[in-house]
């Protein structure tokens, strides 16, 4: 069955790259102006400083069939950073193959693909003003946008949806020397799928376009910073790893 997606409070330029990203899963993108209702029977997407829950509930809203839709809600929040269409895409492809070359079970390997495309859903409940700034954040202001991991955690248990990925949303800006956020844990008391998840975030960032930057790092200025940071703020085994089975080469 083809679902409408309703997408509020979006630009034509947004509603374009949710329709090619929802090419293949049988949805129809219909962008809602801000004031209006969304139509009948919808699956309801926010968009811009529309409400978090709204975004939410179209999780749920899916039913038995929610990937599509998580796609298509981790594309709106990377669009909203400017973020390339096909970004979210990218990082759940690197999470399974890392999953598969650490012999993660089929499971596992689900819930981490689950958690690449929720990992920021948190920073819906950030402002533009600050989520967007080009300059440097204040503390305030840097404080309010490290709140997004453990916003991204609570918004997805107060709905009761995708429970299996709660940790690695909350924990995936934790540091393995303990340097992270938000509760500065350290080595094994970090989550696994969180210390996978901070690799995967961190190589992604740099490795693709951002808004705060006018260019982006090559595979291998990664890797030198992986290495460089092998067991203070990544895993050391978990970066042996990602670098020996070459995650982030091949075909895209």
């Amino acid at each position: 069955m083809i679902k409408r997606i309703a997408v509020l409070n979006a630009d034509g330029a947004l509603c374009q790259a949710l329709a090619r990203a929802a090419e293949g899963h049988d949805a129809i993108i219909v962008a809602v102006p801000p004031g209006e209702a969304p139509p009948p029977g919808a699956v309801v997407l926010a968009a811009g400083s529309a409400p978090a829950e709204a975004a939410l509930d179209a999780a749920r809203a899916a039913g038995a069939e929610p990937e599509g839709v998580l796609v298509l809600l981790a594309d709106a929040i990377a669009c909203r950073e400017g973020i390339p269409e096909g970004a979210s895409e990218r990082v759940r492809r690197y999470a399974l193959r890392f999953a598969r070359a650490l012999g993660l079970s089929p499971e596992e390997q689900f819930s981490l693909e689950r958690a690449a495309l929720l990992r920021d859903i948190g920073k819906i409940r950030i402002p533009n003003e600050i989520l967007l700034k080009k300059s440097v954040l204040d503390y305030d202001e840097w404080t309010l946008l490290q709140s997004h991991a453990a916003l991204g955690a609570e918004l997805l248990a107060e709905r009761g949806i995708c429970r299996d990925v709660l940790d690695a949303v909350r924990y995936h800006h934790e540091c393995y020397d303990g340097d992270g956020y938000p509760d500065h844990l350290e080595k094994d008391a970090i989550p696994l799928p969180a210390r996978i998840m901070k690799i995967l975030d961190v190589y992604c960032a740099m490795t693709s376009p951002r808004h705060y930057r006018p260019t982006h790092c090559t595979h291998e200025d990664a890797v030198v910073h992986l290495k460089n940071e092998r067991g203070k703020h990544f895993d050391p085994h978990l970066t042996d790893v990602f670098i020996e089975a070459r995650i982030g080469m091949g075909a895209e």
